[in-house]
């Protein structure tokens, strides 16, 4: 069946506010989801400079340690150790 509008008003105030408060909830919905995907991208800016800071404080906080020289037999072949410097690789 079909209703044809009659008359210079063809609305009605049910059908107004129905309308109105389904753009209402549309336009909630579209609040919630942005507020969401802004919030998650806080969370993600957020973790990516903890995870930074901790790389930078185990990178300048960590131990300095000499190397231990292991003492070596007669018998044993010589085995340089490697470590990593300022200026690249320096063997002792």
């Amino acid at each position: 069946m079909t209703q044809n509008a009659s008359g210079l008003f063809p609305f009605t105030l049910a059908g107004a506010a129905r309308g109105g408060i389904a753009l209402f909830i549309q336009v909630m919905i579209g609040m919630v989801l942005l507020a969401a995907a802004g919030m998650f991208a806080v969370m993600t800016a957020f973790a990516g400079l903890i995870l930074a800071g901790a790389a930078l404080v185990m990178r300048f906080a960590g131990a300095r340690s000499t190397p231990v020289m292991r003492p070596r037999s007669g018998t044993e072949p010589v085995t340089l150790e490697a470590r990593r410097t300022p200026r690249g690789w320096t063997v002792e």
